[in-house]
């Protein structure tokens, strides 16, 4: 076992990584964002346009963490739900019944942060391996539902392998390689032109 896994991770060192975007990044932002710039934003659940049941999972919190160390007030992810459970809300694309001056109430913020996975998906052909996600936000005033900023991206790493062995190595990369990563990349990447919020160190 220790010579297989040996074998694998020697094969994984000498793959080549390429790091590409196929899509973006798209930003607007209002020219009067410092002026309305909103002190807190509540992150709801994310819409998946994906097949992956479990991407929402894993983009939600990032994405939170991100809203907090950006300088901005936020309801916990627990919190949000238990409201929207309050209120019938079980799936993120109920949410879209309540404009975002309802939500704002519900959750005592400024704004509304809208996240969408536009992709979400791993592709392996021989040589060749790719891993992609791409991510959609928007957010909206909860005082009068304005588009305050919007981004998207959509980022890819790609490897190619040159032999046997680096082939082998390539479908375990495929099929295990966790998306953490690129989704931690994309969201700072689309937060660059996002303002800082008031809280910001």
């Amino acid at each position: 076992m220790k010579e297989k896994l040996f074998y694998i991770t020697a094969s994984v060192m000498a793959i080549a990584l390429i790091a590409g975007c196929s899509i973006g990044p798209h930003y607007t932002l209002i020219q009067s964002y410092n002026q309305l710039m909103p002190s807190s934003i509540a992150v709801i659940p994310v819409m998946n346009e994906t097949v992956d049941m479990k991407a929402p999972d894993v983009v939600r919190p990032i994405v939170y963490q991100k809203v907090i160390n950006w300088g901005y007030e936020s309801p916990s992810l627990q919190m949000i739900d238990e409201i929207l459970s309050q209120n019938h809300i079980h799936e993120a694309g109920e949410i879209n019944q309540f404009t975002a001056q309802q939500l704002g109430e519900m959750f005592s913020v400024d704004a509304i942060l809208y996240t969408t996975i536009t992709d979400w998906s791993t592709t392996w052909l021989a040589v060749y391996a790719s891993q992609t996600v791409g991510l959609k936000f928007e957010l909206r005033s909860a005082k009068d539902n304005q588009l305050l900023w919007e981004g998207q991206y959509t980022l890819e790493n790609r490897a190619i392998a040159g032999n046997k062995r680096q082939m082998a190595a390539l479908a375990v990369i495929s099929a295990l390689s966790p998306y953490q990563p690129l989704v931690y990349e994309a969201v700072n990447i689309i937060f660059r032109k996002l303002p800082y919020g008031p809280y910001h160190a």
